[in-house]
Parts: C-alpha cells; structure tokens; sequence
C-alpha cells in the first residue's frame, strides 16, 4: 500500500502524545522526521525509540525530500506561516485548530496552498469518531423531530500565565482552543453558516478570553448556545434539542477506542442509550488526509469552505464581544 511519509513540525505536547502516535497506527501513513529546534525533539525520540530523522530546525524539515507531507501543531500564530512555506516546500499540510486567527489569514493560507498544488486540511478530529455518523442517522431518521437547537460545552482549566492558550500574542483564549469545536459542531449540524452572532466574553489578567459564552442564530427558529472556558473543569459535551426530542453526546469531542453512548430521549421524557463501537479518531483523520494526498483531492469531512466559515464565525463572535452587539454574517 503507497504511504504518505509525514514529518511533524515540533514536539508540541499534541504531537509527541496523540497524533504522532496515531500516525504510527495509520495504515496509509508513516512518520519519518521530526523537525524541533529545541531539546523536547531529541528527548522524546530517545524515550520512544522512534526510529525518524531529527532536524533542528523547522525549515531543515521542510527541505527534506523524504518528506511528503507536514502536520502543524504550532501556536495558532504561526499557522498561516509554515502552512504557505510548507507549500512553498511541496509538502502538504495537516494544520491543527483553529486554521488561523481569523478569516483573512485562512483564506490567504489555503489560497497560496492550493495554488502550490499542495492538500491543505484542518484537524477537527472528532469529526471522524464514528459516534457522530450515528447522531447524523438519528436526525435524519427523525429521532428528535426537526432540531432546533445545539448546546455545547468544551471547558479545562489551564492556570499557568506562560502556557500558550493564556497568551494573546500566540493567538491564546477559550474560543480559539476550545470553543473553535462548538462553533464548529454547530455549524455541521445545521448544514449551514449562522445569520448573527452574540458573543459575551470573560477576559482573563493576561488579556485572552478565559471564558466565552457565545449565541448563533441560523435563522427559522434554530440557534445554538455555547459556553468556552480555561478556568472551569474539564468537560465536553452536546446536545441536540428537537420538537420531538433532545440528543445528548456526553462525550463530544475528545474520545478514544472504547465505545461510547449516545442517550435519546423522546417527548414524553423517555431515555434509550445507543451504543457506538469506539475508534481513534486521530488515526482516521489522518488516513483520510493521507488519501486526499494520495488521491490529489482537496478534502471532504473538512473541506477548506468548512475552515472559512468557521473562521468567519469566530471573528464574528470576537467582534461582538468587543463592541457589545449582535453581528451579522
């Protein structure tokens, strides 16, 4: 079977410990290099005994022709960057959420990909997890009448002042990190962009939003409500308010190989559990990438119009929590 030889550009906590791992497991897919300008690269091949190449820089990475392609963990500030020098490189890219910090730079990163002929794809890896097929079935099926309404909640608690999330100048605050996935649920369960925004932001002493609550109006009654947060505990979770009935996904976004349940609950009050066999939604993300490269296709689950609307919404919802008022899209 061909394979796509990825490199991962740093050894950001979310490559050393999810997504590399998932690379390795990825039938399409194989690690060959690591690029890290600092100890963090050598360290963790010494403690996992990978067998890649190390560059000690992020620009030696991308001159490797042994690599295909590049996944981007980087602060969200540096996305746009090393997305178009990567193109520039010929590598295609697996950037992690959110694409950029805000609608502009996405567009200008995706645009200059595509024009290098490179696949380009955000990482919203819970897309994958194979729970959310089976809450598409059942509002298509009408298990829950016509949906009205999603509710979402990504929350953790991150203290420390230096950590990136906590820091404006890295594209830092609750919306981005977390709150990037309510939008984003919201938006692929209504099949469309919203028509206003309403943001409420918390500011946290560093200057991010430590919390986000935030309302979208998709027009003809329907709406979602979120609430996005670095200061409260550790939760994630959805729910789906129909005429007919709500659907609860207790675990939303972050999830594993063990299964997972889906609670519907009908009008008259009355909860079924619905089972779902579990799998790594990191590993499919990245087989579905590889086989956009090996297809030379521009991905489907997140398609480059899925990124940029979310980021139009993002934006949307930052301006409404700095000037106080509904935004219209």
């Amino acid at each position: 079977m061909a394979k796509v030889r990825f490199g991962v550009v740093s050894a950001a906590n979310i490559g050393r410990k999810v997504v590399i791992p998932s690379i390795l497991r990825a039938e399409n897919a194989e690690l060959v290099a690591i690029g890290s300008s600092s100890d963090a690269g050598a360290a963790f091949l010494r403690e996992s005994g990978l067998d890649v190449r190390l560059h000690g820089s992020y620009e030696e990475l991308l001159a490797d022709a042994g690599v295909d392609a590049v996944y981007i963990p980087l602060p969200n500030h540096l996305h746009n960057e090393w997305s178009k020098r990567a193109a520039d490189a010929g590598k295609h890219v697996l950037c992690e959420k959110p694409a950029a910090l805000d609608a502009a730079e996405a567009a200008d990163m995706i645009e200059h990909c595509v024009a290098r002929g490179v696949v380009w794809m955000e990482a919203f890896m819970y897309r994958y997890h194979p729970q959310w097929a089976q809450v598409r079935k059942l509002l298509d099926d009408g298990a829950i009448g016509e949906l009205r309404t999603v509710r979402s909640v990504f929350t953790f608690t991150v203290r420390d002042p230096a950590n990136i999330r906590r820091r404006p100048e890295l594209g830092g605050g609750s919306l981005y990190d977390v709150g990037s996935y309510c939008v984003n649920v919201a938006r692929w369960m209504f099949r469309r962009p919203p028509v206003a925004v309403t943001g409420i932001s918390q500011p946290s002493p560093e200057g991010v939003d430590e919390d986000f609550l935030g309302v979208l109006d998709f027009g003809s009654g329907q709406s979602a409500q979120f609430v996005s947060s670095l200061s409260q505990p550790y939760r994630h979770h959805v729910q789906l308010l129909g005429t007919q009935g709500t659907i609860t996904v207790p675990q939303a976004f972050v999830l594993r190989s063990d299964d997972v349940a889906i609670e519907v609950t009908d009008a008259d009050g009355r909860t079924r559990s619905v089972t779902v066999g579990g799998d790594d939604e990191y590993r499919l993300e990245v087989e579905d990438f590889a086989r956009c490269v090996l297809e030379d296709r521009r991905p489907e689950v997140v398609s480059h119009d899925d990124t940029l609307w979310n980021m139009r919404t993002i934006d949307a919802l930052y301006a409404s929590a700095r000037e106080g008022r509904a935004v219209r899209l």
